[in-house]
Parts: structure tokens; sequence; C-alpha cells
């Protein structure tokens, strides 16, 4: 186990080769994020942001509601962040064994100022001494589930969004492998890109990749 193939189409499951698109990760164990009750209090935090959002609508609120709302946004985005963080670690050590542990990650961890639209947590990346992983979260409270792209790290790029695109998105990181291109998005004072960004580098120097 803890195997994928020169290309990463293929991941060794200790018995047979199979297609890295196939690959559904199981159920993960319990992060220490929700061992701990913070993921509840992340949940809480979640749910009155959202009841601020719908207050925020009506003007004679909005003035009282406005600041409250995103302290408790970016705090509760916070939260869900640390939690992603711990998720992709056990994810990356399902995948790739205990001796090539992850070394940063981040994930796309948005809040909605839309009274009823969903917070979104879909996308993450991982970055070891070998390998980017880009994982496909199943769902806001759920955990990384199957794999988006598996490539060693000299054959990925890791780019910050930067320009128009960042004033248009937010901060995010796009990461690029042959022709596919995946874009991991966050908010400000919350995404934190440069982790990621300084271990793929050196990990790319380490493998022979300077470009």
């Amino acid at each position: 186990m803890g195997q994928f193939s020169d290309g990463g189409e293929w991941w060794w499951d200790g018995k047979t080769w199979v297609p890295t698109t196939q690959v559904v990760l199981p159920h993960l164990p319990p992060t220490e994020f929700e061992q701990s009750g913070k993921l509840n209090n992340a949940r809480g935090r979640m749910r009155k942001s959202q009841r601020l959002s719908w207050a925020n609508t009506f003007a004679p609120l909005a003035w009282l509601t406005g600041v409250p709302y995103l302290v408790v946004m970016v705090q509760a985005l916070r939260d869900y962040r640390s939690w992603t963080i711990e998720q992709l670690a056990l994810a990356t050590a399902y995948l790739l064994g205990p001796h090539e542990p992850m070394l940063a990650g981040e994930g796309t961890v948005l809040g909605s100022d839309v009274p009823g639209k969903p917070w979104t947590r879909d996308l993450a990346v991982a970055v070891t001494a070998r390998h980017v992983l880009v994982f496909r979260i199943d769902s806001l409270d759920g955990q990384p589930r199957w794999i988006a792209l598996a490539g060693r790290t000299r054959d990925v790029k890791i780019e910050l969004l930067t320009g128009t695109e960042a004033l248009r998105l937010g901060p995010g990181l796009t990461v690029s492998f042959g022709s596919g291109m995946w874009t991991i998005r966050g908010i400000w004072g919350v995404f934190k890109a440069e982790p990621v960004l300084d271990a793929w580098r050196q990990a790319a120097i380490a493998t022979g990749n300077t470009g």
C-alpha cells in the first residue's frame, strides 16, 4: 500500500493496481479536532453566521449585525480550515503510508453572504516530499473522498492567484498537471497559501524540478 504509478493514473491497494479515478477513500478516523469537540463549536458558529446573514437582509438590522456576522463567519471558516488540514493528513497517510507524510495542505473553505446559499468545502491540496494530491471532499461536513490528482512533485506546478484573479476570486492556489488545473480558494485572513507553496518548492527542488 502507499504507492502510485509514475504517471499517477494507478494506485496500489496492497493487492492490485486500482485506477486512481476509481479510488474511494473509506471513512477516516476521527480527527483530534472532532474528538476535542471543536467541530461542534464550528458548526454552531456556522449556524450563527447563517442567521446573521439572514438578518443582514433587513435594512433596520444590517447596521447591527454586519460586523458580528463577519467576525463569526471568519472564525467558523478558520475552524473548518483546521479540520480540513487534519483530514488531509489522514487521507494522505492512508494513500501513501506513514513514511511519506503530508508536509502542507490547504482546502477551499468558503462561507456565503447570500442567505440560504450553502457554504463551500469541495477541493483540497496536499503536498508530500514526492507527491502533490488534490482531493475532492464529499460535503461540507464530510471528508476527502476521491482523488482528483495524484502527481509526482516534479511534474506538478502550483501557483498563487494574483492580479485580477485574486481580486475577483480572493486568495487561492492553482494546481496544474498536464492539461488539468484545479483552483483551491479561500478568504483573506483564513486562507494560507505560503506553507503549501514553500513545501512544494522545496520538494520540487529535491526531486529535480527547479522550474
